[in-house]
């Protein structure tokens, strides 16, 4: 009896072991979505991406706004008015041309406006639109970055919460096995009933585990399809997967990084144009302080309660501003001064920052290399160590308890394993995004 006992429960072992030592390549499956997949997805349906070029879209109408500042503007004015006494609309020509009266009389012209000077409000107004055009590109490029970091991080849950579910399920069904030879020897009289009411125990906690498991799944694989756009209303089944959670070599460097993060870093390079924009806004209070300069022509008729009377009249100025004093113009361009100093240090903390990120890529990647290490020896030493109790209990040298926390330890050993798997590789995420990188995700 205690031989049968001694196979099922073996067999089940075995498969649980081969479940976490298989290759990757030996597990891949010839259907399932890819994580580039996914990501070609989340980046073509999530609303977010949609509504950051929506807001490209918007900064570029911004831009071409400011630019038509630079052109003249026509307009077509109209205008009716009475009044209780007649008013002489057309003015007296010569002795012998008077003036034309009328109580009701109205006009309808073009007027043509030229901006000459404007203190270089204009010129600024445009470099300023193009700026914040530039922080809107950056701020997609942001949410795009987000969109392929929690993307990744959610498959590669999920990745790992399988290969826990695998684990758990062969435990159970291990346990199972137990719970059933062990009822049998308390049967026979040749097991102690406190043997079967511990394996009764683990059975019970690995069935909570494999549980918890399975709605950490369900949970990471709605994740996942919000990510890639899908609404709540839908109720797809949890995706197979293609990949493996691997530890591919990758080889992390801080100065390089930091490099290539001041290069593409939206999280860098969004304060470094908000510096820009304090100084034209600062130019832009500055040019209110100037003088400005504007022509204006327009082509007006008249026309009165006769209508056989009419004058046409054509006039041309030149208009000169000064401003001499406004209190609000010096506070606005205090107030952008300390607004560009504000951003400048702004800027300062979004480097310390990026440098402190990187760093901390850098260190979590080195630490989850090293807890892989540790702990594929720790899977093969629990193993070992359940291999060992189990031939202690067989013998009738060992006792039940023993072997249960071998069992244990063994399947904390697995579940240890993948976690560091899983942190391994969102370190390399973290270190992607980080570096600004993260689309080499999908090449």
């Amino acid at each position: 009896m205690k031989s049968r006992m001694k196979l099922s429960f073996w067999l089940g072992m075995i498969a649980l072991f081969l479940l976490l030592r298989v290759p990757a390549t030996a597990q891949d499956n010839s259907e399932g979505l890819t994580l580039k997949e996914c990501l070609s997805t989340a980046l073509a349906r999530n609303p977010m991406i949609k509504e950051a070029v929506l807001g490209i879209k918007s900064a570029e109408e911004l831009v071409a706004s400011a630019q038509g500042k630079h052109w003249p503007r026509l307009s077509l004015d109209g205008s009716y008015i009475r009044r209780e006494q007649p008013f002489p609309y057309i003015q007296a020509q010569s002795a012998k041309i008077p003036p034309q009266f009328s109580d009701v009389y109205y006009s309808l012209g073009s007027t043509l406006t030229l901006p000459i000077y404007q203190g270089g409000q204009i010129s600024t107004g445009v470099s300023l639109a193009e700026v914040r055009r530039d922080i809107q590109v950056l701020t997609a490029g942001q949410t795009k970055n987000d969109i392929i970091a929690n993307t990744a991080n959610t498959y590669n849950k999920i990745l790992q919460l399988q290969q826990l579910r695998k684990a758990s399920q062969a435990s159970v069904n291990a346990l199972k096995e137990q719970v059933k030879n062990t009822r049998l020897l308390l049967d026979l009289g040749r097991a102690a009933r406190v043997d079967f009411l511990k394996v009764d125990v683990q059975l019970a906690n690995e069935r909570q585990r494999l549980l918890a498991t399975e709605e950490a799944l369900k949970n990471a694989s709605a994740t996942l399809r919000y990510l890639m756009g899908e609404g709540p209303e839908a109720q797809n089944p949890l995706p197979t997967l293609r990949d493996r959670l691997v530890a591919d070599e990758f080889k992390a460097d801080f100065s390089s990084g930091v490099a290539v993060a001041h290069e593409r870093r939206p999280e860098y390079l969004i304060p470094k144009k908000a510096v820009e924009e304090a100084k034209l806004n600062r130019r832009l209070a500055v040019g209110r302080l100037l003088p400005t300069a504007n022509v204006f022509a327009s082509d007006t008729r008249w026309h009165g309660y006769t209508l056989k009377y009419t004058d046409t009249l054509w006039i041309a100025w030149l208009t000169l501003s000064f401003p001499l004093f406004d209190r609000s113009l010096y506070a606005d361009l205090s107030r952008e001064r300390i607004q560009t100093d504000r951003a400048s240090e702004r800027f300062r903390a979004a480097e310390n920052q990026l440098g402190l990120e990187v760093a901390n890529a850098i260190t979590s990647i080195e630490e989850s290399r090293n807890r892989i290490s540790a702990a594929e020896k720790a899977v093969a030493q629990g193993e070992e160590s359940f291999r060992i109790e189990q031939e202690r209990y067989d013998s009738g040298a060992g006792a039940v308890v023993d072997l249960l926390l071998a069992q244990a330890a063994s399947i904390n050993a697995v579940a240890n394993y993948t976690q560091a798997l899983f942190d391994y590789n969102a370190a390399l995420v973290a270190y992607r995004k980080a570096t600004g990188t993260l689309e080499e995700y999908l090449q």
